[in-house]
């Protein structure tokens, strides 16, 4: 039993979401507010135990991935399609864990964005 406690206590800190961060959110700012001019998105995968090709992002719930361009070290691209008001942005992905690489774990990250249109925008 000793050696299950010792087991876990130096395993522990390697496990998500304790584990490494997978996903760094460089833009947009969670809470930011934007006009007609969409949102650039910008991660970087900050991990070498991130899998790329498991990356998603979901614009109110509608997979909006394929608006990005990936690769191995992150995503970035621009959405237009905002709802006025709040829209929430979820980006996922998948890891490896770290002492079996056959094993994968998932990490997210949400943000919320406002979008307010011009008020002088002519809605007849």
């Amino acid at each position: 039993m000793a050696i299950l406690g010792l087991v876990a206590i130096a395993v522990w800190p390697s496990m998500p979401p304790n584990g490494p961060v997978l996903l760094e959110v460089l833009s947009p700012a969670a809470g930011a507010t934007v006009d007609l001019r969409g949102i650039e998105v910008l991660v970087r995968f900050a991990s070498e135990d991130a899998a790329p090709e498991t990356f998603r992002a979901l614009l109110n719930g509608a997979d909006v991935s394929e608006q990005l361009t990936t690769g191995e070290n992150g995503s970035y691209g621009k959405l237009l399609e905002l709802l006025p008001g709040d829209n929430v942005l979820r980006l996922e992905g998948f890891g490896r864990v770290p002492w079996n690489r056959d094993r994968l774990f998932e990490q997210s990250r949400e943000l919320r964005i406002r979008m307010r249109p011009p008020t002088d925008l002519d809605r007849g």
